[in-house]
């Protein structure tokens, strides 16, 4: 199973979710996004990614308050974040691809 649909399937279950669940989802998301800056986006110049080095930045230092959040608005910010990573998935695999022969 895919980090965003470990989200998604969170989001269902949200408001079930203890302080502990919420902040190791967190902790989950900021790994990911740390993977995804060093091979996804591996090669391409740092003016054209600080947006995630902003997004890494923010999740950091602001995971206890995100976990923290009231369920809608951290909702918004699951889905949000699970739509991202289901983008650095695609952009991740098209950069593994297989060697064309001719």
């Amino acid at each position: 199973m895919s980090l965003a649909t470990e989200i998604l399937d969170s989001c269902l279950v949200l408001s079930r979710l203890d302080q502990r669940s919420r902040h190791g989802l967190i902790e989950r998301i900021l790994q990911q996004l740390q993977a995804y800056h060093s091979t996804a986006l591996h090669g391409v110049p740092p003016d054209k990614h600080f947006w995630i080095d902003t997004l890494i930045a923010w999740v950091s230092g602001s995971n206890v308050e995100i976990a923290s959040m009231q369920t809608p608005e951290l909702l918004e910010i699951l889905v949000e974040l699970a739509e991202l990573i289901a983008v650095l998935d695609g952009i991740s695999a098209s950069r593994i691809a297989p060697p064309r022969f001719r």
